[in-house]
């Protein structure tokens, strides 16, 4: 019973599909993207195709082909499919469709041609060994079609010339396990019958075993035969071969060693099968390492990869797996290591990529610069890998703040249009741009590159495709920061801000936040110690030196507060904002708004719509530029609810009303929504604001008893007796509320209604006026007014009447958020008639404390208080005085109306009695003085 020549082609054959076959090549007209999209598909139709799974291999394949619909070498293989599982019509409608979208394609010709059945082959007999006559040989099994030989592959499995199936048949069609173990078997002649010979029968059990599928009992029986019979090769290969297929590699190699040692002459048969035991192991541990990596499983996924390099340390895509593992956990120097080593025994780009990566993040930048450049300069490239390779060395040149280069790298491919760089473009243009404030300093992490791998019927593949952003592990803690530095909590922000930084060193803003947030938190020494680390351990330290000057410039330590501004604007590098205000602290105001308008008339800024551009605009006093950018940030929904009120307040400094009263209606808006926070005072603030700038036009109507009433249309001046005049005003404002320095136009009546002591009254002292007033300082309440007073009754007269007023109060709004308050006015006004060349001055002052009558929302006030008044007329009374002056006390009760969501209220009637003692002068300034008014 001799097995050996057959066993022996059986060996042969192990060796060679153990060995790693040719992967699929999808070819250059798909993306990295996609590429990683469609190959999970492929390789699970693979798997479904070797359990005969034909729904599931078809799905798979259609799902491929309806991402990447262009791609001829997925059409080609779910065409193949089609045929395989009895749907040749639909693989011939696929193949017509590929053909219209690629008429020249020679690959699909030739599948539609192949679908037509070839004339059978005619078969040679398969040639039979002689055995001895005691033994003749059994009839010998066809011998499977041997595979075609793959083309040379590239490290990473890709054939270098894609065919027009770019895996054989039988890889693509790869049985399962056990079945593919019956075929291999099936090249093992069924043993002679030779009852009674050692082993002969648990040999003939292992074959029946292996025919059941039933590999583990194959086994069992294959180690009794080479028990019974160590010397018998064809017992001892039988129980190789079954190890392999068991999985069992490590003592499948050591049973080969040892046969190879026993059985000297047949040495490169148990070679091959040793070979065949490693390859499979390296797989089998290539996968292993996949499997880890997807479950989270670091260092078994480094075991398993590291175990598939030394077992077929010339399989490229294992070694290549190990480095990609290296550089993702961090151990950048065995990386480069391993890849170095790798490299003495071929010059693979893949691999030179990832030691590049390995030496930029060990911080080697220029050599690392020139491993990337001289892969990139190979012209065996394929077109994918030129774009993967391109866009991992620009990753590197913005980790390295070298923008410059990084746009180098892509320009081609941005060009090209093979490959969407958009997002890198945009980070090159933000890392070449200058930033607005330390907040927004960009820092860019190094993205080590990923390595791709997969495979299947033993066919490993590796791929190199740029990294991605990882996510930053302090964004949340970060968020926490800020928004503890928000609410004024300092402590808690500088505790979240160190958190933050030490989870994300490179970003400089986390530092730069714990800083502010201890001199917040008034701990300025500790923060300029630790600033002073931050500067001995970062080269990129000019933003902290600025903060630094900021702090000793507020602990009035100018000398060093001027030493580190000085250095800080000498280092260059720093924000924008961050120079304009050490130039404005340091007294250089004229050069701080040339610095602005430079940087502003740049590319940099053009368009930008970042708030705090607007707020360094104001501080310069460009409230043009920060309206603009005010109204960019909120259209872009970049503008935060905490500065809808500067918006309006900038609005407001250059007249234009209406987009005040917008962002103020927002402001309201957004405190509805519980987007921003604002106290009870703040929020009537704003109405009172909304309803100052609302008014167009007001009606005003008084009735006094005794003296003139502050701000009125003044009655005959000289009219000194006890007397009640009645006071009637319209007005319209034509530019609106404006910045606040508005102007009206505005006409009424006055009329003397009554008199103690029979003076004159009624119609015949009815006076009209029609004049102008403006209100020309923004932020002080003096109001200028030329007047033509018109005769209307007998006792009235026509002059010109040029008169100016100021009025200051403290308190005399009304209060949401208090139920009492100190209230304080005055009052003065000086005028002059032209005609009658008689001059009046009229002073009141009135202090007190206001009482809210009743909860929040009560509209009635109470208001004692005390009372100085003033009056100076150059027209003397028949007494011989020009004037009275007086004091006392008196009380007021003002109600509040026509209000709204928006506006505050805007009208109020107001009753007031006093009593004052005469001070000087005439006797009108003692006695009761009585007053209503309505404002409307």
């Amino acid at each position: 019973m001799n097995f050996a020549p057959r066993i022996l082609a059986l060996a042969v054959m192990l060796a060679s599909t153990g060995a790693p076959a040719q992967t699929l090549d999808l070819g250059p007209d798909i993306s990295p993207l996609k590429r990683f999209q469609v190959y999970p598909h492929i390789d699970k139709a693979f798997e479904a195709m070797a359990r005969g799974d034909g729904t599931r291999a078809i799905a798979e394949l259609e799902h491929a082909h309806r991402l990447v619909p262009e791609n001829t070498a997925i059409a080609l293989h779910l065409a193949q499919a089609y045929q395989r599982f009895g749907q040749p019509a639909r693989a011939a409608a696929l193949l017509r469709a590929q053909r219209s979208r690629h008429p020249g394609d020679a690959r699909i010709a030739q599948a539609l041609r192949e679908l037509q059945p070839p004339p059978a082959p005619v078969q040679e007999s398969a040639t039979v060994v002689a055995q001895p006559e005691a033994a003749p040989a059994a009839p010998v099994l066809a011998a499977a079609p041997s595979a075609t030989a793959p083309e040379p592959a590239s490290e990473h499995g890709t054939p270098a010339v894609a065919p027009a199936i770019a895996a054989p048949p039988d890889q693509l069609s790869k049985p399962a396990p056990a079945v593919r173990a019956q075929r291999r078997m099936a090249q093992v002649p069924r043993p002679r019958r030779a009852d009674g010979a050692p082993g002969y029968a648990a040999a003939s059990r292992a074959y029946e075993a292996v025919e059941r599928a039933e590999l583990p009992a194959a086994l069992a029986w294959a180690r009794e035969a080479a028990q019974a019979a160590p010397a018998n090769a064809d017992y001892q290969r039988l129980l190789t071969y079954l190890l392999i297929e068991n999985g069992l590699y490590e003592e499948a190699q050591a049973k080969a060693r040892e046969a190879e040692l026993t059985f000297a002459p047949q040495g490169d048969t148990w070679q091959a099968l040793g070979d065949t035991a490693r390859q499979r192991h390296a797989y089998a541990q290539f996968e292993a390492a996949s499997q880890a990596q997807r479950q989270g499983r670091a260092s078994d996924a480094l075991a398993h990869a590291q175990a598939a390099a030394e077992q077929a340390p010339g399989v490229p895509a294992y070694r290549l797996q190990w480095v990609g593992l290296l550089l993702a956990a961090g151990r950048h120097a065995q990386a480069q290591q391993v890849a170095e080593q790798g490299l003495t025994q071929g010059d693979g780009a893949a691999l030179q990529v990832l030691r590049g990566a390995a030496l930029q993040a060990q911080g080697q930048t220029d050599d690392a610069a020139r491993v990337f450049d001289g892969v990139i300069g190979r012209p065996d490239l394929a077109p994918h890998e030129q774009q993967n390779y391109r866009v991992i060395a620009a990753d590197a040149a913005l980790a390295a703040r070298q923008p410059e280069r990084a746009k180098a790298l892509l320009q081609p491919l941005a060009q090209g249009g093979a490959v969407d760089v958009s997002g890198r473009e945009a980070e090159i243009r933000a890392a070449t741009r200058r930033p607005i404030s330390a907040a927004s300093l960009q820092t860019f992490s190094l993205r080590l590159p990923v390595v791709n791998c997969f495979g299947s019927a033993q066919a490993p593949g590796c791929e190199v495709w740029p990294g991605q952003d990882a996510p930053d592990p302090a964004r949340a803690v970060a968020q926490e920061a800020f928004r503890a530095y928000t609410e004024r909590d300092y402590g808690l922000a500088a505790a979240k801000a160190e958190e933050a930084a030490r989870l994300q060193p490179a970003h400089l803003p986390y530092r730069l936040l714990r800083l502010q947030a201890l001199v917040a938190a008034g701990k300025v020494e500790q923060a300029l110690r630790e600033a002073d680390d931050t500067l001995q351990s970062r080269a990129d330290g000019a933003e902290v030196l600025a903060l630094r000057s900021r702090v000793y410039h507020d602990l009035g330590r100018r000398e060093q507060a001027s030493a580190d501004a000085r250095a800080a604007l000498q280092a260059g590098g720093l924000s924008l904002s961050s120079e304009i205000n050490l130039l404005l602290q340091e007294g250089r105001r004229d050069e701080a708004v040339q610095q602005f308008a430079h940087a502003m008339a740049g590319p940099d800024f053009a368009g930008s719509a970042d708030p705090d551009l607007a707020y360094l605009a104001a501080r310069v006093g460009d409230d043009r530029t920060a309206l603009a950018v005010f109204d960019r940030a909120h259209a872009n929904d970049a503008l935060p609810a905490a500065a809808l009120p500067d918006g309006a307040y900038t609005a407001s400094r250059l007249a234009e009303n209406d987009r005040a009263i917008y962002y103020l209606q927002q402001t309201i808006d957004a405190v509805e929504a519980g987007r921003l926070e604002q106290t009870p005072r703040q929020q009537f603030a704003t109405r009172r604001e909304l309803a100052d700038r609302t008014r167009t036009w007001g009606i005003n109507a008084l009735l006094g008893y005794r003296g003139m009433s502050p701000g009125s249309i003044s009655p005959v001046p000289g009219l000194y007796r006890d007397a009640a005049q009645l006071v009637g005003e319209a007005y319209w404002r034509p530019q609106g509320y404006r910045d606040g320095s508005f102007w009206e136009i505005y006409g009424g009546v006055v009329q003397t209604v009554y008199s103690r002591h029979g003076g004159t009254s009624g119609s015949d002292t009815t006076q009209g006026a029609l004049g102008v007033r403006a209100k020309p300082l923004r932020d002080h309440n003096l109001v200028l007014s030329a007047e033509r007073r018109i005769r209307i009754g007998s006792l009235s007269f026509s002059d010109w009447l040029l008169r100016a007023g100021y009025s200051y109060g403290v308190g005399t709004d009304l209060r949401v958020d208090v139920p009492d308050w100190f209230t304080f006015n005055v009052y003065a006004e000086a005028g002059r008639f032209l005609q009658r060349k008689q001059d009046y001055v009229t002073f009141e002052v009135q202090a007190g404390r206001s009482f809210r009558m009743g909860d929040a929302d009560s509209r009635l006030v109470l208001f004692p208080h005390a009372v100085v008044g003033v009056d100076y007329n150059s027209a003397r009374t028949a007494a011989g005085y020009n004037g009275a002056a007086g004091a006392g006390v008196g009380i007021a009760l003002r109600r509040w109306f026509r209000e709204d969501r928006y506006n505050a209220p805007r009208s109020y009637l107001d009753l007031s009695l006093q009593y004052r003692a005469r001070l000087a002068g005439d006797e009108r300034g003692k006695g009761v003085f009585l007053r209503a008014a309505l404002v409307f």
